[in-house]
């Protein structure tokens, strides 16, 4: 093996991982893309799925000798074992980011020397629990001279830094955060999302981004001014019902543990700024609706669809041309 050749390893053998026609930004293909890679090794106790993974991933003719000696694994203590260079962790957070034996992934990467990257959500343990586990990780990263990064890729989209930018420029604070995140829901449901003893609902499985962007972009929150309110399956109005379930997806799952139908925030900045985030599962088909604004005193900027190939930011401002108009600019992923 060249000196350059990375030794990779995949904690995880589902879409996040190695996509699906609804998840076209997998890391596998990325990865593949950027090239210098060897996969040794995939772990999942669902082996008919590494199964597959691993023969359409030999079967194409540009990346396929990237992993002629990769191991299908059931645990990853294995892979621990055979020492890759990085490993990527994306299993659910039911199963990670927890100081219990067993779920304690990224602390035993990382006291071993070996860089991961992380999916978000990070957990699904209590605050007062995953904080000192957070800290031991990072003591092991210091330690051990590694990096572990999480998924939150949306502070490096294009429209983002250029948010940033623009609010650098005008100067002032933030005064107002507003991010809605609508869940289309009709087809292509993913059973692990809609059950929060395995995703911890949708803020901590979805809309994590939006609360990660909050904090990018406008600066940390006081929690003590957090405020949620929720609409459930089971509230006594009905209205938490929902009609068009594919497949029964939801039947097997008890009302108290399907992920709530309506989610809204709101908080104050440390900074003085208000925020708020609204979730909904209501939208039909797959496509998401997703909306982040951002006030200043003489400015408005409006991120919309970033999930889509191209997003818009809408900047309303006081600097040249009509400020009762418009400015958009675009970017594709």
């Amino acid at each position: 093996m060249s000196r350059a050749t990375l030794k990779i390893g995949f904690v995880g053998a589902g879409a996040i991982h190695f996509g699906r026609p609804e998840v076209p930004w997998d890391h596998a293909s990325r990865l593949e893309k950027i090239g210098g890679l060897e996969v040794i090794g995939i772990v999942d106790p669902d082996t008919r799925r590494s199964d597959e993974v691993l023969k359409e991933r030999l079967a194409s003719p540009d990346y396929g000798h990237m992993y002629t000696h990769c191991r299908l694994l059931t645990d990853y203590r294995e892979l621990l074992g055979m020492k890759p260079d990085i490993v990527f962790i994306g299993i659910p957070p039911a199963f990670r980011g927890s100081p219990k034996e067993g779920e304690n992934l990224e602390l035993e990467f990382t006291r071993a020397g070996i860089h991961a990257f992380v999916e978000k959500p990070l957990s699904l343990v209590p605050p007062e629990g995953f904080i000192p586990y957070a800290r031991s990780v990072t003591e092991a990263c210091r330690t051990n001279d590694v990096v572990l990064s999480v998924g939150y890729m949306f502070r490096y989209h294009a429209a983002v830094l250029k948010m940033k930018e623009m609010i650098a420029h005008h100067g002032g604070k933030v005064m107002a955060f507003n991010a809605r995140y609508y869940f289309a829901y009709t087809e292509g449901i993913n059973k692990y999302w809609f059950n929060t003893e395995f995703s911890g609902g949708p803020i901590v499985e979805q809309a994590t981004h939006f609360c990660d962007l909050a904090r990018y972009i406008v600066g940390d929150v006081d929690m003590t001014s957090l405020h949620t309110i929720m609409l459930n399956d089971s509230d006594k109005s009905g209205v938490g019902k929902l009609k068009h379930v594919p497949g029964n997806a939801e039947d097997d799952i008890p009302s108290n543990k399907r992920i709530p139908r309506v989610t809204l925030s709101h908080w104050r900045f440390e900074d003085g700024g208000l925020g708020t985030l609204m979730h909904s599962i209501t939208l039909p088909g797959s496509r998401y609706q997703a909306t982040i604004d951002v006030q200043l005193d003489g400015l408005q900027l409006s991120l919309i669809d970033p999930y889509e190939s191209t997003s818009i930011l809408r900047v309303r401002n006081l600097e040249g041309g009509n400020p009762n108009q418009d400015q958009d600019f675009r970017f594709r992923k």
